[in-house]
Protein backbone atom coordinates (compact mmCIF):
# COMPACT_ATOMS: atom_id res chain seq x y z
CA UNK A 1 0.00 0.00 0.00
CA UNK A 2 3.14 2.50 0.28
CA UNK A 3 4.43 1.84 -2.76
CA UNK A 4 0.95 3.01 -4.21
CA UNK A 5 0.52 5.68 -2.11
CA UNK A 6 3.79 6.90 -3.00
CA UNK A 7 3.18 6.53 -6.71
CA UNK A 8 -0.39 8.24 -6.21
CA UNK A 9 0.94 11.50 -4.97
CA UNK A 10 3.42 12.46 -7.92
CA UNK A 11 0.29 11.93 -9.59
CA UNK A 12 -1.85 14.21 -8.18
CA UNK A 13 0.90 16.71 -8.14
CA UNK A 14 1.06 16.40 -12.32
CA UNK A 15 -2.55 16.91 -12.65
CA UNK A 16 -2.87 19.31 -10.19
CA UNK A 17 -0.12 21.51 -12.74
CA UNK A 18 -1.94 20.50 -16.08
CA UNK A 19 -4.73 22.06 -14.53
CA UNK A 20 -2.99 24.92 -13.55
CA UNK A 21 -1.61 25.31 -16.65
CA UNK A 22 -4.86 24.90 -18.39
CA UNK A 23 -6.67 27.65 -16.56
CA UNK A 24 -3.24 30.15 -16.48
CA UNK A 25 -3.14 29.63 -20.79
CA UNK A 26 -6.86 30.38 -20.61
CA UNK A 27 -6.31 33.39 -18.54
CA UNK A 28 -4.18 34.51 -20.88
CA UNK A 29 -6.11 34.01 -24.14
CA UNK A 30 -8.72 35.82 -22.12
CA UNK A 31 -6.74 38.50 -21.34
CA UNK A 32 -5.09 38.65 -24.99
CA UNK A 33 -8.96 39.49 -26.15
CA UNK A 34 -9.18 42.09 -23.63
CA UNK A 35 -9.08 45.62 -25.16
CA UNK A 36 -5.70 46.36 -23.81
CA UNK A 37 -4.62 49.90 -22.79
CA UNK A 38 -1.28 49.62 -25.03
CA UNK A 39 -3.58 47.98 -27.94
CA UNK A 40 -2.95 50.14 -31.46
CA UNK A 41 -5.06 48.00 -33.75
CA UNK A 42 -8.99 48.19 -33.74
CA UNK A 43 -11.02 46.99 -31.23
CA UNK A 44 -14.67 46.01 -31.57
CA UNK A 45 -16.66 47.86 -28.14
CA UNK A 46 -19.75 47.83 -29.74
CA UNK A 47 -21.27 46.04 -33.26
CA UNK A 48 -24.91 45.62 -34.10
CA UNK A 49 -26.43 44.29 -37.20
CA UNK A 50 -28.90 47.30 -38.88
CA UNK A 51 -31.47 44.44 -39.05
CA UNK A 52 -30.82 44.46 -35.11
CA UNK A 53 -31.51 47.86 -34.14
CA UNK A 54 -34.65 49.44 -33.62
CA UNK A 55 -33.62 52.77 -33.54
CA UNK A 56 -30.44 55.57 -32.95
CA UNK A 57 -30.77 58.95 -31.15
CA UNK A 58 -28.33 61.08 -30.74
CA UNK A 59 -28.34 64.07 -27.91
CA UNK A 60 -26.00 67.09 -29.29
CA UNK A 61 -24.68 68.82 -25.69
CA UNK A 62 -24.14 71.46 -27.56
CA UNK A 63 -27.27 72.52 -29.11
CA UNK A 64 -29.41 70.72 -27.20
CA UNK A 65 -30.56 69.02 -30.67
CA UNK A 66 -31.77 65.45 -30.40
CA UNK A 67 -31.73 63.43 -33.92
CA UNK A 68 -33.90 60.20 -33.79
CA UNK A 69 -33.74 57.80 -36.70
CA UNK A 70 -35.82 54.46 -35.99
CA UNK A 71 -36.17 51.53 -38.49
CA UNK A 72 -39.01 48.56 -38.85
CA UNK A 73 -38.68 45.65 -40.72
CA UNK A 74 -41.18 46.22 -43.81
CA UNK A 75 -40.84 42.35 -44.85
CA UNK A 76 -37.36 41.37 -46.24
CA UNK A 77 -36.61 45.85 -46.27
CA UNK A 78 -35.98 47.93 -43.49
CA UNK A 79 -37.70 51.22 -43.80
CA UNK A 80 -36.64 54.56 -41.87
CA UNK A 81 -38.02 57.41 -40.23
CA UNK A 82 -37.10 60.63 -39.03
CA UNK A 83 -38.30 61.67 -35.65
CA UNK A 84 -35.80 64.37 -34.72
CA UNK A 85 -36.11 68.43 -33.97
CA UNK A 86 -37.30 69.89 -36.69
CA UNK A 87 -39.42 67.17 -38.25
CA UNK A 88 -41.66 68.45 -40.75
CA UNK A 89 -43.98 66.07 -42.05
CA UNK A 90 -43.83 67.95 -45.21
CA UNK A 91 -40.50 67.24 -46.10
CA UNK A 92 -39.05 64.14 -47.93
CA UNK A 93 -36.53 62.24 -45.71
CA UNK A 94 -33.75 60.27 -47.88
CA UNK A 95 -33.88 56.16 -46.84
CA UNK A 96 -30.43 55.74 -48.06
CA UNK A 97 -29.01 59.12 -46.02
CA UNK A 98 -30.98 57.26 -43.06
CA UNK A 99 -29.66 53.99 -43.58
CA UNK A 100 -26.11 55.25 -44.14
CA UNK A 101 -26.32 56.97 -40.65
CA UNK A 102 -27.25 54.13 -38.78
CA UNK A 103 -24.97 52.05 -40.37
CA UNK A 104 -22.30 54.33 -38.99
CA UNK A 105 -23.45 54.49 -35.99
CA UNK A 106 -23.83 50.95 -35.61
CA UNK A 107 -20.48 49.78 -34.26
CA UNK A 108 -17.54 51.29 -32.87
CA UNK A 109 -14.23 49.81 -33.22
CA UNK A 110 -11.92 51.86 -31.63
CA UNK A 111 -8.02 52.40 -32.22
CA UNK A 112 -7.25 52.19 -29.09
CA UNK A 113 -8.05 51.93 -25.32
CA UNK A 114 -6.56 55.50 -23.22
CA UNK A 115 -8.00 54.47 -19.84
CA UNK A 116 -9.54 51.68 -17.75
CA UNK A 117 -9.50 54.71 -14.19
CA UNK A 118 -12.73 56.37 -15.43
CA UNK A 119 -11.25 59.90 -15.37
CA UNK A 120 -13.58 61.01 -17.58
CA UNK A 121 -12.99 64.84 -17.15
CA UNK A 122 -10.00 64.53 -18.78
CA UNK A 123 -11.18 63.48 -21.72
CA UNK A 124 -14.17 65.90 -21.81
CA UNK A 125 -16.28 62.56 -21.16
CA UNK A 126 -17.61 64.29 -17.95
CA UNK A 127 -19.45 66.46 -20.16
CA UNK A 128 -19.99 64.53 -23.25
CA UNK A 129 -20.70 66.35 -26.75
CA UNK A 130 -23.03 63.84 -27.66
CA UNK A 131 -24.82 60.94 -26.08
CA UNK A 132 -25.33 58.06 -28.78
CA UNK A 133 -28.17 55.47 -27.77
CA UNK A 134 -28.63 52.44 -29.77
CA UNK A 135 -32.00 50.97 -28.94
CA UNK A 136 -32.36 47.03 -30.00
CA UNK A 137 -35.15 45.05 -31.46
CA UNK A 138 -34.32 42.99 -28.11
CA UNK A 139 -35.42 45.74 -26.12
CA UNK A 140 -31.90 46.22 -24.72
CA UNK A 141 -29.94 49.30 -25.50
CA UNK A 142 -26.43 51.01 -25.59
CA UNK A 143 -25.31 53.96 -24.75
CA UNK A 144 -22.02 55.53 -26.01
CA UNK A 145 -20.58 59.08 -25.00
CA UNK A 146 -17.92 61.13 -27.01
CA UNK A 147 -16.09 63.59 -25.80
CA UNK A 148 -13.24 66.15 -27.00
CA UNK A 149 -11.12 65.34 -29.97
CA UNK A 150 -7.80 63.42 -29.02
CA UNK A 151 -4.35 65.92 -29.81
CA UNK A 152 -4.31 64.49 -32.98
CA UNK A 153 -7.61 65.64 -34.84
CA UNK A 154 -8.46 62.66 -36.91
CA UNK A 155 -9.68 60.52 -33.53
CA UNK A 156 -12.31 61.41 -30.27
CA UNK A 157 -12.57 60.03 -27.09
CA UNK A 158 -15.06 57.59 -25.98
CA UNK A 159 -16.86 55.50 -23.29
CA UNK A 160 -19.64 53.23 -23.05
CA UNK A 161 -22.11 53.60 -20.37
CA UNK A 162 -21.54 51.59 -17.55
CA UNK A 163 -17.91 50.97 -18.17
CA UNK A 164 -14.76 52.68 -17.00
CA UNK A 165 -12.32 52.37 -20.27
CA UNK A 166 -11.72 55.06 -22.06
CA UNK A 167 -10.89 54.88 -26.39
CA UNK A 168 -10.64 56.79 -28.95
CA UNK A 169 -12.61 56.30 -32.32
CA UNK A 170 -11.99 58.27 -35.85
CA UNK A 171 -13.54 61.60 -35.50
CA UNK A 172 -15.87 60.62 -38.24
CA UNK A 173 -18.25 59.22 -35.42
CA UNK A 174 -18.37 62.81 -34.38
CA UNK A 175 -18.83 64.51 -37.48
CA UNK A 176 -21.94 62.15 -38.22
CA UNK A 177 -23.27 63.02 -34.84
CA UNK A 178 -23.43 66.49 -36.02
CA UNK A 179 -26.24 65.69 -38.24
CA UNK A 180 -29.66 67.68 -38.44
CA UNK A 181 -33.02 67.49 -39.96
CA UNK A 182 -31.41 68.93 -42.92
CA UNK A 183 -28.97 66.37 -43.25
CA UNK A 184 -31.69 63.43 -43.99
CA UNK A 185 -33.20 65.86 -46.75
CA UNK A 186 -34.00 63.80 -49.75
CA UNK A 187 -32.05 64.92 -52.73
CA UNK A 188 -33.97 67.73 -54.93
CA UNK A 189 -33.71 67.81 -58.77
CA UNK A 190 -34.10 71.14 -60.26
CA UNK A 191 -35.12 69.16 -63.35
CA UNK A 192 -36.21 72.35 -65.71
CA UNK A 193 -37.34 71.50 -69.11
CA UNK A 194 -36.41 73.90 -71.56
CA UNK A 195 -39.69 73.12 -73.89
CA UNK A 196 -41.47 74.89 -70.97
CA UNK A 197 -39.01 77.83 -70.68
CA UNK A 198 -39.47 81.42 -72.77
CA UNK A 199 -36.43 83.18 -71.12
CA UNK A 200 -33.47 82.99 -68.67
CA UNK A 201 -31.36 85.28 -67.37
CA UNK A 202 -27.90 85.36 -65.67
CA UNK A 203 -25.97 87.81 -63.26
CA UNK A 204 -22.56 87.26 -62.25
CA UNK A 205 -21.10 90.22 -59.29
CA UNK A 206 -17.57 89.90 -59.96
CA UNK A 207 -17.77 91.51 -63.71
CA UNK A 208 -21.18 92.85 -63.31
CA UNK A 209 -22.15 90.47 -65.92
CA UNK A 210 -26.27 90.77 -66.52
CA UNK A 211 -27.82 89.18 -69.83
CA UNK A 212 -31.02 88.20 -70.57
CA UNK A 213 -31.21 85.70 -73.48
CA UNK A 214 -34.82 83.72 -75.04
CA UNK A 215 -35.36 80.47 -75.54
CA UNK A 216 -36.32 78.12 -78.50
CA UNK A 217 -35.67 74.64 -78.69
CA UNK A 218 -34.39 73.10 -82.36
CA UNK A 219 -35.78 69.87 -84.22
CA UNK A 220 -32.89 67.76 -82.40
CA UNK A 221 -34.61 68.42 -79.07
CA UNK A 222 -31.80 71.06 -78.00
CA UNK A 223 -32.42 74.34 -76.25
CA UNK A 224 -31.06 77.80 -77.88
CA UNK A 225 -29.81 80.97 -76.58
CA UNK A 226 -30.34 84.01 -78.08
CA UNK A 227 -29.70 87.18 -75.91
CA UNK A 228 -31.35 89.93 -76.35
CA UNK A 229 -30.30 91.73 -73.19
CA UNK A 230 -27.77 94.11 -73.10
CA UNK A 231 -26.95 92.25 -76.97
CA UNK A 232 -28.86 90.96 -79.67
CA UNK A 233 -26.85 87.99 -80.33
CA UNK A 234 -26.95 84.30 -80.20
CA UNK A 235 -25.46 82.54 -77.40
CA UNK A 236 -22.66 80.24 -77.62
CA UNK A 237 -22.29 76.47 -77.04
CA UNK A 238 -21.13 77.05 -73.49
CA UNK A 239 -23.57 79.37 -72.39
CA UNK A 240 -26.04 76.57 -73.36
CA UNK A 241 -24.41 74.14 -71.70
CA UNK A 242 -24.12 75.67 -68.56
CA UNK A 243 -27.57 76.63 -68.55
CA UNK A 244 -28.12 72.82 -69.08
CA UNK A 245 -26.26 72.07 -66.02
CA UNK A 246 -28.24 74.09 -64.35
CA UNK A 247 -31.20 73.20 -65.43
CA UNK A 248 -30.08 69.66 -64.50
CA UNK A 249 -28.47 70.44 -60.82
CA UNK A 250 -29.26 67.82 -57.83
CA UNK A 251 -29.55 69.32 -54.81
CA UNK A 252 -27.79 66.36 -52.33
CA UNK A 253 -26.21 68.39 -49.81
CA UNK A 254 -28.75 70.67 -47.29
CA UNK A 255 -26.61 72.76 -44.64
CA UNK A 256 -28.30 74.64 -41.52
CA UNK A 257 -27.24 78.51 -42.55
CA UNK A 258 -28.80 81.46 -39.95
CA UNK A 259 -29.55 84.73 -40.97
CA UNK A 260 -26.46 86.00 -39.25
CA UNK A 261 -24.54 83.37 -40.93
CA UNK A 262 -26.06 84.41 -44.74
CA UNK A 263 -22.77 86.88 -44.99
CA UNK A 264 -19.77 83.94 -44.00
CA UNK A 265 -21.51 81.92 -46.72
CA UNK A 266 -21.34 84.64 -49.71
CA UNK A 267 -25.78 84.63 -49.95
CA UNK A 268 -26.27 87.99 -48.41
CA UNK A 269 -25.13 88.99 -51.74
CA UNK A 270 -24.59 86.06 -54.20
CA UNK A 271 -21.77 85.82 -56.45
CA UNK A 272 -24.31 84.15 -59.30
CA UNK A 273 -27.79 84.43 -59.91
CA UNK A 274 -30.51 82.64 -62.63
CA UNK A 275 -33.97 82.67 -63.25
CA UNK A 276 -35.94 80.85 -65.50
CA UNK A 277 -39.27 82.38 -66.92
CA UNK A 278 -41.94 79.76 -67.54
CA UNK A 279 -44.73 79.76 -70.24
CA UNK A 280 -47.26 78.96 -67.54
CA UNK A 281 -46.15 82.62 -65.83
CA UNK A 282 -44.63 81.15 -63.22
CA UNK A 283 -40.53 81.75 -62.40
CA UNK A 284 -37.82 79.32 -60.72
CA UNK A 285 -34.76 81.62 -59.47
CA UNK A 286 -31.77 79.70 -57.88
CA UNK A 287 -29.18 81.85 -56.12
CA UNK A 288 -25.57 80.64 -55.91
CA UNK A 289 -22.53 81.62 -53.47
CA UNK A 290 -18.70 82.37 -54.55
CA UNK A 291 -16.77 79.28 -54.64
CA UNK A 292 -16.06 78.55 -50.54
CA UNK A 293 -13.41 75.43 -50.07
CA UNK A 294 -14.82 73.85 -52.87
CA UNK A 295 -18.14 73.91 -52.53
CA UNK A 296 -20.75 76.85 -53.82
CA UNK A 297 -23.81 77.69 -51.22
CA UNK A 298 -26.84 78.61 -52.83
CA UNK A 299 -31.02 78.78 -52.28
CA UNK A 300 -33.43 77.50 -54.80
CA UNK A 301 -37.08 79.40 -55.00
CA UNK A 302 -39.80 76.89 -53.54
CA UNK A 303 -37.47 75.87 -51.04
CA UNK A 304 -36.85 77.15 -47.67
CA UNK A 305 -33.95 75.15 -47.44
CA UNK A 306 -30.05 76.28 -47.89
CA UNK A 307 -27.85 73.51 -49.89
CA UNK A 308 -23.99 72.76 -50.62
CA UNK A 309 -23.30 71.84 -54.66
CA UNK A 310 -19.48 70.65 -55.10
CA UNK A 311 -17.53 72.78 -57.73
CA UNK A 312 -17.38 70.24 -59.74
CA UNK A 313 -21.40 69.69 -60.41
CA UNK A 314 -20.93 73.10 -62.53
CA UNK A 315 -19.53 74.21 -65.52
CA UNK A 316 -19.04 78.07 -66.66
CA UNK A 317 -19.80 80.33 -64.32
CA UNK A 318 -16.83 81.87 -64.38
CA UNK A 319 -16.26 82.25 -68.02
CA UNK A 320 -15.08 85.17 -70.32
CA UNK A 321 -18.17 87.20 -71.30
CA UNK A 322 -16.85 86.73 -74.96
CA UNK A 323 -17.01 83.30 -74.70
CA UNK A 324 -20.45 83.46 -73.43
CA UNK A 325 -20.84 85.18 -76.87
CA UNK A 326 -21.18 83.17 -80.18
CA UNK A 327 -18.15 83.94 -81.48
CA UNK A 328 -18.76 84.92 -84.73
CA UNK A 329 -20.53 88.54 -85.59
CA UNK A 330 -22.07 87.62 -88.21
CA UNK A 331 -21.98 83.71 -88.66
CA UNK A 332 -23.96 81.94 -91.52
CA UNK A 333 -24.77 79.24 -94.61
CA UNK A 334 -23.91 80.04 -98.16
CA UNK A 335 -27.20 78.54 -99.03
CA UNK A 336 -29.25 81.01 -97.19
CA UNK A 337 -28.53 83.61 -99.11
CA UNK A 338 -28.17 85.25 -102.41
CA UNK A 339 -25.05 88.11 -102.60
CA UNK A 340 -22.76 89.60 -100.04
CA UNK A 341 -21.53 93.45 -100.95
CA UNK A 342 -18.33 94.66 -99.46
CA UNK A 343 -17.04 97.86 -99.48
CA UNK A 344 -14.01 99.59 -98.05
CA UNK A 345 -11.85 102.32 -99.55
CA UNK A 346 -13.62 103.43 -102.30
CA UNK A 347 -13.63 99.84 -103.39
CA UNK A 348 -16.25 97.24 -103.38
CA UNK A 349 -16.98 93.55 -104.58
CA UNK A 350 -20.29 91.66 -105.00
CA UNK A 351 -20.11 88.35 -103.88
CA UNK A 352 -23.25 86.22 -105.52
CA UNK A 353 -24.50 82.62 -104.49
CA UNK A 354 -26.87 80.37 -105.51
CA UNK A 355 -25.91 76.97 -103.57
CA UNK A 356 -28.80 74.70 -103.23
CA UNK A 357 -29.61 73.32 -99.48
CA UNK A 358 -27.08 70.52 -99.04
CA UNK A 359 -24.65 70.93 -101.40
CA UNK A 360 -21.34 72.53 -100.97
CA UNK A 361 -20.50 75.81 -102.41
CA UNK A 362 -18.21 74.28 -105.17
CA UNK A 363 -20.60 71.22 -106.51
CA UNK A 364 -21.69 71.41 -109.46
CA UNK A 365 -25.35 72.40 -108.61
CA UNK A 366 -23.38 75.50 -107.47
CA UNK A 367 -23.16 78.66 -108.83
CA UNK A 368 -21.02 81.42 -107.54
CA UNK A 369 -19.47 85.01 -109.04
CA UNK A 370 -17.30 87.50 -108.04
CA UNK A 371 -18.26 90.88 -109.37
CA UNK A 372 -20.08 88.78 -111.93
CA UNK A 373 -16.86 86.25 -112.96
CA UNK A 374 -16.88 82.52 -112.20
CA UNK A 375 -15.53 82.30 -108.53
CA UNK A 376 -15.15 78.29 -108.18
CA UNK A 377 -11.48 78.88 -108.41
CA UNK A 378 -9.18 76.14 -106.23
CA UNK A 379 -5.79 75.77 -105.37
CA UNK A 380 -3.47 72.19 -106.73
CA UNK A 381 -4.43 70.29 -103.47
CA UNK A 382 -8.53 71.17 -103.96
CA UNK A 383 -9.17 74.24 -101.40
CA UNK A 384 -11.38 76.73 -103.49
CA UNK A 385 -10.69 80.09 -103.26
CA UNK A 386 -14.41 81.13 -102.82
CA UNK A 387 -14.84 79.12 -99.85
CA UNK A 388 -12.31 81.15 -98.66
CA UNK A 389 -13.94 84.27 -98.73
CA UNK A 390 -17.38 82.88 -97.48
CA UNK A 391 -15.38 81.69 -94.68
CA UNK A 392 -13.68 84.65 -93.64
CA UNK A 393 -16.70 86.32 -93.57
CA UNK A 394 -18.93 83.91 -91.85
CA UNK A 395 -16.06 83.60 -89.07
CA UNK A 396 -15.51 87.21 -88.27
CA UNK A 397 -14.77 86.66 -85.18
CA UNK A 398 -15.64 89.10 -82.14
CA UNK A 399 -12.42 90.79 -79.84
CA UNK A 400 -14.77 92.32 -77.44
CA UNK A 401 -17.31 93.88 -75.43
CA UNK A 402 -17.50 97.63 -75.18
CA UNK A 403 -21.03 98.46 -73.82
CA UNK A 404 -20.75 102.16 -73.50
CA UNK A 405 -18.49 102.91 -76.26
CA UNK A 406 -18.70 106.49 -78.32
CA UNK A 407 -18.63 105.93 -81.71
CA UNK A 408 -18.24 108.86 -83.86
CA UNK A 409 -20.69 108.24 -86.50
CA UNK A 410 -20.71 111.67 -88.37
CA UNK A 411 -18.88 110.29 -91.57
CA UNK A 412 -19.37 107.01 -93.19
CA UNK A 413 -18.20 103.44 -92.14
CA UNK A 414 -14.65 102.45 -93.16
CA UNK A 415 -15.85 98.76 -94.05
CA UNK A 416 -19.42 97.68 -94.82
CA UNK A 417 -20.68 94.29 -95.84
CA UNK A 418 -24.23 93.48 -97.24
CA UNK A 419 -25.94 90.51 -96.86
CA UNK A 420 -29.02 89.77 -98.67
CA UNK A 421 -30.49 86.10 -98.19
CA UNK A 422 -33.19 84.26 -100.10
CA UNK A 423 -36.57 86.39 -98.55
CA UNK A 424 -34.64 89.19 -100.44
CA UNK A 425 -33.96 91.34 -96.63
CA UNK A 426 -30.89 93.15 -96.10
CA UNK A 427 -28.38 92.86 -93.60
CA UNK A 428 -25.96 95.91 -93.17
CA UNK A 429 -22.82 95.67 -90.76
CA UNK A 430 -20.98 98.71 -90.69
CA UNK A 431 -17.03 98.96 -89.34
CA UNK A 432 -16.19 102.51 -87.68
CA UNK A 433 -12.35 102.67 -86.47
CA UNK A 434 -12.36 102.32 -82.65
CA UNK A 435 -7.97 102.55 -83.10
CA UNK A 436 -5.62 101.37 -85.12
CA UNK A 437 -6.02 97.70 -84.22
CA UNK A 438 -9.86 97.60 -84.36
CA UNK A 439 -13.09 98.43 -85.40
CA UNK A 440 -16.81 99.40 -83.84
CA UNK A 441 -19.57 96.93 -85.34
CA UNK A 442 -22.62 98.50 -86.37
CA UNK A 443 -26.01 95.71 -87.57
CA UNK A 444 -28.69 97.54 -89.39
CA UNK A 445 -27.23 101.33 -87.99
CA UNK A 446 -27.63 99.75 -84.47
CA UNK A 447 -24.07 99.66 -82.38
CA UNK A 448 -23.77 95.66 -81.44
CA UNK A 449 -21.67 96.31 -78.32
CA UNK A 450 -19.02 94.28 -80.09
CA UNK A 451 -15.66 95.16 -81.75
CA UNK A 452 -13.20 93.22 -84.05
CA UNK A 453 -9.92 93.33 -84.40
CA UNK A 454 -7.77 94.12 -87.60
CA UNK A 455 -6.57 90.76 -88.53
CA UNK A 456 -10.33 89.66 -88.71
CA UNK A 457 -10.38 91.87 -91.90
CA UNK A 458 -6.75 92.59 -93.49
CA UNK A 459 -4.66 89.44 -92.65
CA UNK A 460 -2.76 87.75 -95.13
CA UNK A 461 -1.95 84.31 -94.45
CA UNK A 462 0.26 83.66 -97.30
CA UNK A 463 0.21 80.41 -98.59
CA UNK A 464 -2.20 79.50 -94.73
CA UNK A 465 -5.53 79.91 -96.49
CA UNK A 466 -6.91 79.19 -93.06
CA UNK A 467 -5.46 82.20 -91.77
CA UNK A 468 -7.32 84.99 -93.98
CA UNK A 469 -9.14 88.60 -93.41
CA UNK A 470 -12.00 88.80 -95.02
CA UNK A 471 -10.77 91.73 -97.19
CA UNK A 472 -7.25 90.20 -98.27
CA UNK A 473 -9.32 86.88 -98.84
CA UNK A 474 -11.30 89.37 -101.24
CA UNK A 475 -8.35 90.41 -103.03
CA UNK A 476 -6.46 86.53 -103.25
CA UNK A 477 -9.73 85.44 -104.83
CA UNK A 478 -9.99 88.18 -107.46
CA UNK A 479 -6.10 87.37 -108.17
CA UNK A 480 -7.07 83.49 -108.31
CA UNK A 481 -9.74 84.48 -110.83
CA UNK A 482 -7.67 86.72 -112.98
CA UNK A 483 -4.44 84.49 -113.14
CA UNK A 484 -6.27 80.66 -112.90
CA UNK A 485 -4.79 77.83 -115.28
CA UNK A 486 -8.21 75.67 -116.26
CA UNK A 487 -9.88 76.79 -112.93
CA UNK A 488 -6.41 76.19 -111.09
CA UNK A 489 -4.64 79.30 -109.03
CA UNK A 490 -1.70 78.32 -106.83
CA UNK A 491 -0.21 80.86 -104.34
CA UNK A 492 3.29 81.88 -104.59
CA UNK A 493 5.28 80.91 -101.83
CA UNK A 494 6.83 84.38 -102.12
CA UNK A 495 4.45 86.22 -101.27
Amino acid sequence: MKSLKNLLVPFIILIALVICAVVYFAVENIKGREPSETTSGMIDVVHYSTADIASVSVKNNTTGYTAIVSCTNNGSDIVYAYQGDEYSASEKYSQQKMGNYVSLLSSFSCNSKVSSDGNFAEYGLDKPRFKITINGTDGKNTVIYIGNDSPDPQFSYMYIDGSKDIYTITSTKAVISENTAVNFLDSVMIGLDFSEITSVHFDRKSDKLSVDANVTMGSNGIAAFTFVSPYNHPASNYFGHMMDTIAKLEISEFVNISQSELASYGLSDPAYHFSFDKKDGTKTELDLSKLINGYYYGRLSGINKYFMISEQLIDGLDLQETTLLDPYICYCYAKDYTSITGTYNGKTFKFELDVPDGKSIMATESTVKLDGRNAKIEDSFGRSYCSLLFESIACIKIGGVEMDAKVNTSSAAELTLSFIDRNYETTVYEFYKRDSDSYYVFKNGEYMSFYVYSREIFNNGGTDTYNYGYWKAFELLNDAISGNSNGIYDISKDL
